[in-house]
């Protein structure tokens, strides 16, 4: 089972997130949220608005995998991209994440850490940034 860690918890809670949906045809949406609750250790919650919502909808009824980025445009400090299956419950959006990847920059790009064990997945955290989460 995956489990993000608090920094991951901390940064999509600070920065909402970018979340991505395909259709099963691949035609691709990306919406911008400001706001992440954290319900537990691998399930996020985003309220949508009706635009929102309008807007992935359909790919989430076609396909429910969806991809999310922490927000905090321009902000690279993150550098992760979780993975799961999304549910709509009125306009709420719930992402069950199951796959967690490192994007930062470099030779590290791409790793999948969900693979790692929880303790390794926080020591390559702390080794690679001071921070628990997003500036404020």
């Amino acid at each position: 089972m995956t489990k993000l860690t608090p920094r991951q918890k901390n940064w999509l809670e600070g920065t909402g997130a970018h979340i991505g949906t395909a259709s099963k045809n691949g035609v691709p949406k990306v919406i911008v949220v400001d706001k992440a609750i954290v319900e537990n250790d691998s399930t996020v919650k985003f309220i949508l608005s009706e635009k929102q919502k309008e807007l992935i909808v359909a790919n989430i009824n076609e396909n429910p995998r969806a991809s999310l980025g922490p927000g905090g445009i321009g902000s690279i400090r993150a550098a992760y991209q979780f993975k799961g299956v999304a549910s709509l419950k009125g306009n709420e959006l719930f992402v069950n994440v199951d796959e967690i990847y490192s994007t930062k920059p470099g030779p590290e790009a791409g790793l999948r850490l969900d693979n790692l064990p929880y303790e390794d997945i926080i020591r390559f955290e702390t080794s690679r940034w001071a921070d628990d989460g997003p500036p404020r």
